[in-house]
Parts: structure tokens; C-alpha cells; sequence
């Protein structure tokens, strides 16, 4: 059932590009050129963003939701991101509705060409979602169209350079779409809107990048990625969940351990890291303990193996979730019974061995 969920989710994904983004920069474009923004108009042009950014967290809930073999995205998490899209695709549609407003063929040349870059960029990654290879190019073509609005990740594999590299492009595009029309506009009739629209372009992408620098740092389900910045108290925040108080009594227990450390000459000052002129500094005579020795690891023993004959690559990605999903039923089963790892081995037809590409200890 979650696997259905998802399917249909990724299809209201691309309906929702091909049809409402479309008419969502069409309603702007509109309403720029006649310098009138009517409530019906209005409140139509709200819903279409909040659909776009609303399918797009509902794929990823979704998509995880459907896997065994990963942590689902919490409720906060999917908010996080619904504000993350919202601003990002407002920023995106924005830009376009200035330019075509003026610039209408050359706006037409622009999609075409970015739609272009966008399909050969993913058909490049290679991407397992259909079992036929025109499937697949026609899947990439139309993954192509989404990417002409945002970004969603198409492929497993690990995406941070390939969301730089597409947002810095993303972001580099709006801003000289907007600057071309703020300086070939005509002054006397977009005198009122102009330095506002200047300024929600830049403003809803920094603040939709922010947006998700939070998910990413906080909230994202496979872990924070920021950990040991000093984000404490945004984590507290997002988390709900206060500091532990074992960490507290540990760091008042050392502080209070710190405090009778004789100094050299047999004097005892105040409180440490204050010196006899009263200034802050670093307490370099501070006596520290000495650290217990690591403990050692304790030895797995190999358990036992699934081999699968056929390479893990070569699955389409539906075929391959559905797959990991039976096996990995398989493994709580194995590991329940016996306390020994159990393994996956897919058959590489490259070499003459076969490849670990699974491993778990759950």
C-alpha cells in the first residue's frame, strides 16, 4: 500500500508541474501587464504555489514512508520543506512573469534551452526508475520539464554537489532574468510594483535556502548534518527537546573539579580561567584527568549471506525498493534468530568476485 502511495504521489508531482506551475507564472504574467491584481486572482495564485510546495514534501514523505531501509521524515521536517519550496518556486515564477512580461520570445528561447540542459544533465546521472531505456529517456524529458522550476532528487545516491550546482545556476538565472526586466521596464507604468518585485525575488530565494539549510541541519530523517556548530539553540527549537541533564551535571561536575585545583605556589584562586587582575584567559595550569583508555570493538562473525544474482545497479529503482524491502524482512528475521551479521552479496558482472553492497546489524 505505501508503494501505491507512492507512485501516486510522484504522479500528482508531475501533473502538478506540467499543468499549475505553467498557469502560475501565465497568472502573474497577466497580471504584471494590465498592472491590476484582482482578489479571485490573488488568492488562485496563492493556492497554485501552496500545491506545487505541498506535492513536492508529500513525494518525499511518501517516497520514504515506502522503504523499510529508511527513516521516515517527521511531520516538522515536511513543514520545514513545504516553506523551503514555497519561497524558492515564488522566487523562481516571479522572475519569469517579470521577463516574459516584456522579453516574450526570448523568454521562450530561455525555457527551451534550459529544459534542453536540464534532460541531458539527468539522463547523464543515469537514472533506474523505468525497465526500458525509452521509458527512461521519456521519464528524464519530463523530469526535465520539473527541473525548470525546482529541484527534486531523482537518483540514490548522495545529492549535495548536484543541489549546488543546480541551485547557484537557479539562482544566477533569476537574478539576471529580474535585473533585464527592471532596467527594459517601462518606468511610468510598473513605477509602483518594481522595487517590491526587485526585492521578493531575492528575498524568497534567500529565505527558501535558508529554509533549507535548516531541514538539512535539523530536521533532515537521516541525521543532522551540522552537527558541532554552534546551533543549539535552533536545534532545541525545531527538536522540542531540551538538552540532556547528564551533559549539565557532567560540565558543572568538571567545572566544580576545576575550582580546587591548586595553582603553582600552593594558592587557590577563584573560579578558573580568571587570573588575579580579574580578566578572562584560559587556565593553562588546569590539572586535567587522563582519559580512559578506548575499549576495544568487539569482533563480528560473519553470518549468513544472501546472494543475489544479479547486479544491484541493474534493478529499476521500483523493482529494486521492492527487493530491499523483502530482504530486508529477511534480515530482521535472520538476526533475530542468530546474533551474527547477516549480508547481502549482489553478483558483479564486471569482475570475477562478488561485491558487498549491503550490510546491516539491526
Amino acid at each position: 500500500m505505501n508503494y501505491e502511495y507512492a507512485d501516486a504521489s510522484i504522479l500528482r508531482l508531475v501533473e502538478s508541474f506540467l499543468e499549475s506551475a505553467p498557469q502560475l507564472v501565465l497568472q502573474l504574467c497577466i497580471m504584471l501587464q494590465h498592472n491590476r491584481a484582482e482578489t479571485v486572482q490573488c488568492i488562485s495564485t496563492a493556492v497554485s504555489l501552496l500545491s506545487l510546495s505541498w506535492v513536492l514534501a508529500a513525494y518525499h514523505k511518501a517516497l520514504r514512508d515506502s522503504r523499510d531501509d529508511c527513516n521516515r521524515m517527521s511531520y516538522k521536517g515536511a513543514m520545514l520543506q513545504i516553506f523551503w519550496r514555497a519561497l524558492t518556486i515564488l522566487s523562481r515564477v516571479l522572475s519569469f512573469a517579470l521577463f516574459a512580461s516584456i522579453f516574450q520570445v526570448y523568454f521562450g528561447i530561455f525555457v527551451a534551452v534550459h529544459w534542453c540542459v536540464m534532460t541531458f544533465w539527468v539522463i547523464y546521472g543515469e537514472t533506474d526508475f523505468c525497465t526500458s531505456k525509452w521509458e527512461e529517456v521519456l521519464f528524464n524529458m519530463v523530469v526535465g520539464i520539473v527541473y525548470i522550476f525546482c529541484w527534486f532528487n531523482v537518483k540514490e545516491s548522495r545529492s549535495q554537489r548536484r543541489m549546488a550546482v543546480y541551485y547557484l545556476l537557479v539562482s544566477t538565472e533569476n537574478f539576471a532574468l529580474t535585473l533585464l526586466w527592471y532596467f527594459n521596464r517601462d518606468r511610468a507604468a510598473t513605477e509602483a510594483f518594481a522595487v517590491p518585485a526587485l526585492c521578493a525575488v531575492f528575498a524568497s530565494f534567500f529565505l527558501g535556502t535558508l529554509f533549507m539549510l535548516l531541514y538539512y541541519g535539523f530536521l533532515h530523517p537521516d541525521g543532522r548534518k551540522f552537527r558541532g556548530l554552534p546551533f543549539s539553540c535552533c536545534a532545541q527549537v525545531l527538536d522540542g527537546v531540551p538538552i540532556p541533564p547528564a551533559a549539565a551535571e557532567a560540565t558543572a561536575a568538571a567545572a566544580a573539579g576545576a575550582a580546587t585545583v591548586p595553582r603553582a605556589g600552593g594558592e587557590r584562586d577563584g573560579p578558573p580561567g580568571t587570573s588575579a587582575l580579574g580578566a578572562c584567559e584560559p587556565d593553562i595550569f588546569q590539572v586535567r584527568p587522563a582519559l580512559p583508555p578506548p575499549s576495544p570493538r568487539p569482533m563480528r562473525h560473519e553470518g549468513p549471506i544472501i546472494r543475489v544474482d544479479m547486479q544491484r545497479k541493474r534493478y529499476p529503482a521500483w523493482d529494486a525498493h521492492f527487493v530491499d524491502r523483502r530482504l530486508r524482512r529477511t534480515i530482521n528475521m535472520l538476526e533475530y534468530a542468530t546474533p551474527t551479521v547477516v549480508a547481502i552479496r549482489y553478483r558483479d558482472l564486471t569482475f570475477a568476485y562478488e561485491l558487498v553492497e549491503y550490510e546491516t546489524s539491526v
